[in-house]
């Protein structure tokens, strides 16, 4: 046993023939699976029955070909549902009966999505889990904390599951409030986490309140997600805790697909099991250049239980390199810029709120929480900055402070915030994904 698991923290990658196959290998593979698994959705789901009709998988012979293809939108998927069998309608692809998990959406931007997982189909999930989880470097020798109730939302039970085919110990905290979770991270000796950057954060607060310095947890691993996390949020956190912070994003429709490595500069796709293509925001038709921003369009190439062919996440992100010093070849996402849906135009900009987060996180460590707030008044847009700051600031201090702020963001955004400084404890924490951007001209 011994032996076993020194040979597991030795080795680098959870699948060392997939993870460092030659470009022209995985891209061959890829072809092949996605053929597959259209042909698959082809004759098993309603939903792609109707939507790949006249278009055979023989046909894709190169990634170009790809773009004969529809993309998948929710809101068809939506559609789809309301078909029998209940609850899944036109998505489901296999038999009712041999569903074994129920999964859904948050919602939040509309009715859920439910999506049904076969035993198969949820063995390899958890898989893709794995890489994530390996590429961060949780081995065996990780006691690790998940401080969330799962409920229906598949992020937590991936983790769970794929921390335990890995070799980690998991510990649930759901049941806990935030300083329960505290406690029993000191009780149990936990040294890894996963959560996402908000409640991260939020731990630190609650902790150094309570007379706990973060990095005392002992945590020597957080892997993160839920929400975009800036290069100075993740640094934030880092010097919090006094540990590796890493990021990965998915979704509940097309499974984790991106995960951050050792290297800590962007995010590998999890190659071959998921193809990801990056296409311009204009016309979703080109794949776009490295260092180019884009919206990932996703295929899931080993689900059959919920096949899912070109979804649009929605998610911007910026194409990174197919090279890494790690040693794998893997496809990369240099960063993750946000949502389409995020984006808004104030005043006649592009407005992005990580740029307030990338601002607020790197320079400005006396602020513990912030809210953004757009409003109309009259014919003018008016953009707001809620920051809450830390007790122990004086009131000149805090002047100045506000100053700072008014003026990086101005530089930052190219638009000008009123900023209001707003008492310790006036602004809400978040456990789950956070809501700090708030556009009222849509009330």
């Amino acid at each position: 046993m011994f032996n076993q698991q020194t040979k597991n923290e030795e080795m680098k990658y959870w699948n060392p023939y997939l993870e460092t196959l030659p470009r022209e290998e995985l891209d061959k593979i890829e072809l092949s699976y996605f053929r597959n698994i259209m042909a698959y959705a082809k004759g098993n789901s309603r939903l792609y029955e109707d939507k790949l009709k006249g278009i055979d998988p023989e046909s894709i012979k190169t990634f170009d070909d790809l773009k004969k293809l529809p993309l998948t939108e929710k809101e068809e998927m939506r559609k789809y549902q309301e078909m029998e069998p209940f609850p899944y309608g036109g998505l489901l692809a296999r038999g009712i009966e041999e569903v074994t998990t129920f999964r859904q959406t948050s919602g939040t931007t509309g009715k859920p999505i439910y999506v049904p997982e076969t035993y198969e189909s949820w063995q390899w999930r958890t898989e893709v889990w794995c890489h994530i989880l390996y590429m961060a470097g949780f081995r065996p020798r990780h006691r690790v904390f998940l401080p969330f109730g799962y409920n229906v939302y598949v992020a937590f039970w991936e983790a769970h599951f794929a921390s335990e085919k890995v070799g980690c110990e998991l510990i649930p905290g759901g049941a806990l409030d935030t300083r329960g979770r505290i406690h029993k991270i000191l009780e149990i000796r936990a040294n890894g986490m996963m959560n996402t950057p908000t409640y991260g954060l939020h731990i630190a607060e609650e902790a150094k309140s309570i007379g706990i310095d973060p990095a005392a947890l002992g945590i020597e691993r957080m892997l993160c997600a839920g929400e975009p996390m800036p290069p100075s949020t993740r640094k934030r956190l880092e010097e919090l805790y006094k540990c590796h912070v890493f990021d990965h994003i998915g979704g509940t429709e097309p499974c984790a697909w991106a995960g951050m490595c050792e290297a800590k500069d962007g995010m590998h796709i999890i190659e071959p099991f998921i193809l990801v293509e990056i296409l311009d925001r204009e016309t979703l038709q080109r794949e776009v250049e490295e260092g180019e921003i884009g919206v990932a369009v996703v295929t899931p190439l080993g689900r059959r239980s919920f096949p899912l062919i070109r979804f649009n996440t929605k998610d911007l992100v910026i194409k990174g390199k197919s090279s890494c010093s790690c040693g794998r070849t893997t496809q990369k996402v240099k960063e993750i810029v946000g949502r389409t849906d995020d984006l808004r135009k104030v005043r006649g900009v592009l407005f992005s709120p990580k740029t307030v987060e990338e601002v607020i996180r790197k320079d400005f460590l006396e602020i513990e929480e912030f809210e953004i707030i757009v409003e109309r008044r009259g014919l003018m847009d008016v953009i707001t900055l809620r920051a809450e700051v830390n007790p122990s600031l004086t009131v000149s201090a805090i002047e100045q402070a506000k100053a700072r702020i008014h003026e990086s963001l101005k530089i930052a955004s190219n638009l000008t915030f009123n900023v209001i400084m707003e008492p310790p404890g006036s602004l809400p924490r978040y456990t789950l994904k956070a809501k700090r951007f708030k556009d009222l001209r849509e009330a």
